[in-house]
């Protein structure tokens, strides 16, 4: 597995290798021993599959709050979007501080999202499809939203969203809301 760097540094790109025979090519889609090798805690609870059937379908900016912050894995099986990362940690030098990584239909690249982020998804292609890894179960209690047009988290997209959940319409600002992280 080899890691690439993004400019926040605990967020991570790793793309796996591919390997092949005369049947054809394989790849891991998770190896926990290879991301606790490369010191990545990451313990697998869930997996979701998300399917935005139009180009500009956003999720996000989600979270849970202490004490259950989620880390997740990302990556693309189909179509294309950005993957945004937003640094929620109160403490963090990088606090409110984002990036956006493309993901496209290669499964053998994925984003790696750590604990205390924010998550966003902006679909750029029709039919694309998504797999979420999650390392902490979905929990009601704590799940977060933030607007996904926050001005003082600012984030540039490539387009303008245009199918949204309520939920994300009505999302409070960073200032107005409740995030412990």
């Amino acid at each position: 597995m080899k890691m690439i760097h993004t400019e926040l540094p605990e967020v991570l790109i790793l793309e796996y290798d591919l390997m092949m025979d005369k049947r054809g090519e394989k790849h891991s889609v998770y190896r926990e021993k290879e991301l606790e090798e490369a010191d990545i805690q990451f313990h697998m609870v869930s997996e979701m599959t998300y399917y935005p059937k139009k180009t500009g379908t956003l999720y996000g900016i989600h979270f849970q709050n202490n004490p259950k912050p989620q880390a997740k894995i990302m990556s693309c099986e189909q179509g294309a979007g950005i993957d945004y990362s937003v640094d929620l940690r109160k403490s963090s030098p990088n606090y409110k501080k984002w990036v956006g990584i493309p993901l496209e239909a290669n499964p053998r690249r994925q984003i790696y999202i750590p604990e205390g982020f924010g998550h966003v998804f902006l679909s750029l292609e029709e039919d694309t499809i998504v797999h979420m890894k999650i390392n902490q179960e979905f929990d009601d209690r704590y799940s977060r939203q933030i607007a996904w047009n926050d001005p003082e988290i600012a984030i540039d997209y490539p387009i303008r969203p245009q199918v949204l959940a309520l939920y994300d319409m009505v999302a409070p600002s960073l200032a107005e809301s409740d995030s412990n992280l």
